[in-house]
């Protein structure tokens, strides 16, 4: 059986190619890499945003005058998620119309090249405030691509593997999420070491900019050659068919804000608030907070947040996921968020000391408790939704989440940690705890029309299922033996 979207884009006809394609591990490798692109070419200007600071903004010599322009900076950081639900609805649109594989090769276009662009943009010093304006639009494409990237890729990911599995695998996209991340740490830890001051705003700081675009057409060949997905595998299967067009939603996003599925998203929409604030805060914010705004600012900051965003997210976040396919995702994300909305004020106080090996262990700290919330939280997500309207939704949720949450976490903390103290921020972590554990229990309370289908097609496997009712729960039970004599679907990512 394959997709058959009927129509006549060329882009199309090579995405749904029916030429032998590649193997597992590959396809895995592609998933991966685009993942990590992705997040790179995003991350890195949160790294520099001092610099873009002070190249893209009106040139001030007093401490407040800079002072300002690190806000613009991170504000313009924050502007590109306001763009995330624009994309996600767009890609999630793609992805359940026409399939998983269209939807992230496109996303991989639109991220590849505004930031190579953004490597050739004049500074303020050169053509004024059109240098500002062209730095955000490059941004909001930016956001744009991303609000569909992780969505896709996640959605893609655990509806090709075994249902018991979709913690573990779901946690392996943010993990790679995190390694794009930490990848462009490493290269702003590395151009600050081996270049001045001088040679950093002159040329240094658009290499960064520039080194993705190789990447990105590995990742999109490598994508091209993936073998297709599409929602309503399973569904419609039989040994001469194939999905086509009546199978599909004519209208995704009209179908994912129906009033049944309404309190579902809300629930996707609070619930990841957590996980974005955190991280942004603890791990891209973080690096800028230690080298400028604390009162004994620490030279190697950001390879100190290299090193704990190592030790503290990428190498924990697939046991945080793993560990929610044994004991549940609720219970596993429950203590996550206890964590961080308990003692990510206090871990915030100690790093504000400055004392680089203590503020390190608190990173870390921090790392492990947001693993526990975020490694579940993508086979969570897919567990609230039907199949056939599941990534439009996901997206919308998740989207939002960022684009009120984590986008403008770093703006937020850096006023609190200018006007207030440098504790101040600390209470981002509780207030979004907060927000998260209201987001939980409304998932709890959702009782769908359709449970039992629902309940079968979201995968939930015997007690594993986070969030989900005692009723779900049940009805997942008498499904598993139906659905254990379906035709298995190869584990492709």
């Amino acid at each position: 059986m394959h997709f058959n979207p009927q129509i006549r884009s060329p882009l199309l006809a090579a995405i749904h190619d029916d030429t032998p394609k590649m193997p597992s591990r590959m396809q895995t490798l592609a998933g991966t890499l685009g993942n990590v692109l992705e997040w790179y070419d995003f991350a890195i200007f949160g790294f520099f945003s001092d610099i873009i600071a002070r190249l893209f903004f009106p040139p001030s010599d007093s401490s407040d005058g800079a002072n300002e322009n690190l806000v613009r900076s991170f504000a313009v950081y924050g502007g590109a998620f306001i763009m995330r639900p624009v994309g996600g609805a767009f890609i999630g649109y793609l992805g359940d119309k026409y399939g998983r594989k269209y939807a992230l090769v496109t996303s991989l276009f639109l991220m590849a090249v505004p930031t190579f662009a953004m490597g050739c943009l004049p500074t303020y010093s050169q053509i004024g405030s059109w240098s500002t304006a062209l730095l955000v639009l490059c941004r909001l494409a930016q956001g744009m691509s991303v609000g569909g990237q992780l969505p896709a890729s996640l959605i893609y990911t655990v509806e090709t593997r075994p249902k018991e599995k979709w913690g573990l695998f779901g946690s392996f996209v943010m993990m790679a999420a995190n390694i794009g991340t930490l990848l462009g740490n490493l290269v702003g830890a590395l151009l600050r070491t081996l270049l001045t001051d001088e040679e950093l705003l002159a040329w240094g700081w658009r290499i960064p900019f520039w080194s993705g675009i190789v990447i990105s057409f590995v990742a999109i060949y490598l994508r091209l050659h993936g073998d297709e997905h599409h929602p309503n595998e399973g569904q419609y299967q039989s040994e001469e068919s194939e999905v086509t067009e009546e199978h599909l939603p004519k209208h995704p996003l009209r179908e994912a804000i129906r009033k049944e599925n309404l309190m579902a998203l809300v629930s996707a929409t609070l619930t990841p608030m957590l996980w974005g604030a955190g991280f942004y805060v603890s791990f891209v914010w973080m690096a800028i907070y230690m080298s400028e705004l604390i009162d004994k600012p620490m030279e190697s900051a950001f390879w100190i947040n290299c090193i704990a965003l190592t030790i503290g997210i990428i190498i924990p976040v697939p046991f945080g996921g793993w560990i929610s396919d044994k004991c549940g995702r609720a219970k596993t994300m429950v203590v996550g968020a206890l964590g961080l909305g308990g003692l990510g004020p206090v871990l915030l106080y100690v790093i504000s000391r400055g004392h680089p090996f203590s503020a390190c262990l608190c990173q870390i700290c921090l790392g492990w408790f947001l693993s526990l919330f975020g490694g579940p939280l993508g086979a969570w997500l897919g567990e609230r939704f039907p199949s056939k309207v599941r990534l439009t939704s996901v997206s919308l949720g998740y989207d939002i989440a960022h684009s009120t949450a984590s986008g403008f976490s770093p703006m937020i903390a850096t006023i609190l940690a200018q006007k207030i103290n440098p504790t101040a921020p600390g209470i981002i972590y509780t207030f979004f705890a907060l927000i998260a554990f209201i987001g939980l229990t409304i998932s709890t309370q959702i009782q769908h029309d359709d449970i039992e289908s629902c309940a079968a097609d979201n995968g939930t496997v015997g007690g594993n299922t986070a969030g989900a009712t005692a009723f779900e729960q049940e009805a997942s039970e008498e499904k598993s033996e139906a659905a254990d004599i379906e035709p298995a679907v190869n584990p492709i990512v």
